[in-house]
Parts: structure tokens; sequence; C-alpha cells
């Protein structure tokens, strides 16, 4: 029984963990690993949609997609992209709707880029033109995905030490009964060969009475 209930409790410490994991958009919001980082609007003002395939507009939602998740730390409520018009949400489990800018591997981040090479190749024979270009290219650069694992690993850390107390508490518990266990068998044995060695002190003095007589 004792046991069973070490294991429940470890069952109900993973489990509260793993909603953390799924719900939490904590990351999105603070991370401790990284700085917080907003894509300036000059990033994509120039930018212009009809120079893009639609092959590669679909290529970028696809990637916002998946990149949705990662940022709310391995869920979304609401995650949509639309490769014609290039507009997309994203919106944690617990209503926050968190900057995609800041990330790689987002829309907006494909779009920044894409403003920059743009923006080159219409200044071509213009170095300050091209290093206004430079300047404004000031895209996301946080992982969503490292962020996404930094997180998982450090629940699966504290899953692994509240399995580890239980199971140190449980062979605790184990040995303190087994030493128990043993010292009544020792305080049983004892009384035994206490009660054995009167009867037979009795026996030798019954025995030497009779002989008296």
């Amino acid at each position: 029984m004792f046991f069973r209930s070490i294991l429940a409790a470890s069952a109900l410490v993973a489990f509260g963990n793993a909603q953390t994991i799924v719900t939490s958009s904590a990351s999105s919001v603070a991370p401790s690993s990284t700085v917080a980082q907003s894509m300036p609007p000059t990033a994509t003002q120039a930018f212009d949609a009809n120079n893009v395939t639609a092959a590669t507009k679909f290529q970028w939602c696809l990637a916002q997609l998946n990149t949705c998740p990662q940022i709310c730390g391995g869920a979304a409520s609401l995650n949509t992209c639309d490769s014609n018009t290039l507009m997309y949400s994203c919106t944690c489990p617990n209503g926050t709707v968190p900057d995609s800018t800041a990330y790689t591997q987002s829309l907006p981040f494909f779009v920044c880029q894409e403003t920059y090479i743009q923006c080159v190749r219409n200044n071509p024979n213009n170095a300050q033109a091209q290093g206004a270009c430079r300047t404004n290219q000031q895209c996301g650069t946080r992982n969503a995905t490292a962020e996404a694992l930094l997180s998982t690993s450090g629940a699966s850390s504290s899953v692994a030490s509240a399995t580890s107390r239980a199971s140190s508490s449980a062979a605790s518990g184990t040995g303190s009964a087994a030493s128990s266990a043993a010292s009544a068998t020792s305080s049983g044995s004892d009384a035994s060969m206490t009660t054995i060695t009167t009867g037979a002190f009795m026996a030798v003095l019954m025995a030497a009475f009779k002989l008296l007589l």
C-alpha cells in the first residue's frame, strides 16, 4: 500500500509538470535564457509581396504554423496563416498573444529577411542606401524550438527529482520497518531462550529432589 501511494504521488507530480509545459506561455513573455526582442516596423515597411512566389509564401506560412506552438511552450489555442495575404494569428492557451516578430522561422522573420533582400536589390549601386538596408534589418533572433526544449528539460528534471525523493523515502521506510522487525524477532528469541533455560533448570532441580527422596 505504501509503494502504491508513492507511485500515485509521482504520477501526480509528472502530470502537473506536463500540464505546465502545455499551457504555459511564459517563454513567450519573459524567458530566462534570452532577452526580449521586438522587430521594428522599419524592418518590413518596404516589403513588396508581389516579388515573392506563391510557393515561397506557402513555406513561410508552414514555418509560422510550426513555430507558434513552440513560442507558446508546446501548444496554441489559435494558430492560422494565410499564404495569399500573409496574415497570421498566434494565441497561446492562456490567452497570451506572443510577439512572433522576435523569433526566427516566423512569418515576420521571413518578411524581414525578404525586405532586406529587396532593399539591396533596389539599390544596386548605392552603398549608402544599402547600408541603410542593413541598419533596418533587425529581424528576430530568438529560437522558439530551443526555448521549448529548455523548458521541457527543466520540467523533466523536476519530475526526476520528485521521483528520486519519493524512492528515497520509500527505501527509508522499508529499512526502518525491517529494522523494527529484526529487533522484534531478536527480542522474541531472547525471551524464548530465557524460558527454555528456566525450564531446564527446574527439570534438574526436580530430578535432584527425587534422588534425595
